[in-house]
């Protein structure tokens, strides 16, 4: 379905459009993500540290990333350490484990403001429907996009496995009420290789969700360029490397979007 303005606002209004510095998590460490690999972060190794930085650099949410550990799950324990460092929301997302009952409510249990279900969580759109319809808009979904030669899939839980088409997945989803959305061009993630515009506004176009854009942004151009799809649905950009790579700062990157909304 075709959308100019977010829902509940008046043509020509823009959403109010959200920073979301990214701490990506593994092994206890911070790890850059590029596609579907880790790369070491060894400038700021400490998840702590890098949320509290970003806090007092002005931010106003962090999406917190915890990868899958050797057991399959994720490291609850330093998710609510870092959850509990920072007087910001956190949107949590578990790129695995998070696919039954019990691991919900220990994510949700956290403190965190809201959860993104991850690439296991896909495998299982009926789950997702379940979980959604139960702690509403506490759930959001992450969509991993691969661009194939069958048009856009999503990313499974293993790398390079595929969890289905995007399009499809987007309609279940939608059904069961789904109100936010983390749409990520897995090809660019990590790779400051420029956000895939075209893929935000074709979801935009097909959902009423809001969306939060992510993957490829490496300039503050780009920042204003992702800000500039705020009438159409994308409310809020994650940020990882380009901050960590020092291409900008977050007191830059807000600025920018203060300015450019």
């Amino acid at each position: 379905m075709s959308r100019d303005t977010v829902p509940g606002q008046e043509a020509g209004v823009r959403a109010r459009f959200e920073l979301f510095p990214s701490v990506h998590v593994a092994g206890g460490r911070v790890v850059h993500l590029v596609g579907d690999g880790q790369v070491p972060e060894p400038d700021r190794s400490d998840p702590v540290a890098a949320a509290v930085a970003f806090q007092n650099q002005g931010a106003t949410w962090l999406h917190l990333v915890m990868a899958e550990e050797e057991d399959g799950g994720f490291d609850l324990d330093l998710a609510r350490r870092v959850i509990k460092a920072v007087s910001i929301d956190v949107q949590l997302m578990c790129r695995a484990g998070v696919n039954d009952e019990t691991a919900l409510e220990q994510a949700l249990a956290s403190g965190c403001a809201r959860l993104n279900l991850g690439r296991s969580a896909l495998t299982d759109l009926n789950w997702c429907a379940e979980a959604i319809a139960r702690h509403g808009e506490r759930i959001g979904v992450s969509l991993p996009v691969h661009l194939t030669d069958r048009g856009p899939r999503l990313a499974g839980p293993g790398r390079g496995t595929d969890a289905g088409d995007l399009w499809k997945t987007l309609a279940a989803l939608d059904d069961a009420g789904c109100s936010r959305y983390v749409v990520t061009d897995v090809s660019r993630e990590g790779k400051l290789s420029s956000p895939n515009m075209r893929l935000f506004r074709e979801v935009c176009d097909r959902t009423t969700a809001a969306v939060l854009a992510a993957g490829g942004i490496a300039t503050l151009d780009d920042l204003r360029a992702v800000a500039a799809l705020a009438p159409h649905g994308v409310d809020g950009a994650l940020i990882g490397r380009a901050l960590y790579s020092g291409a900008f700062t977050l007191s830059q990157a807000l600025a920018c979007v203060a300015t450019s909304t």
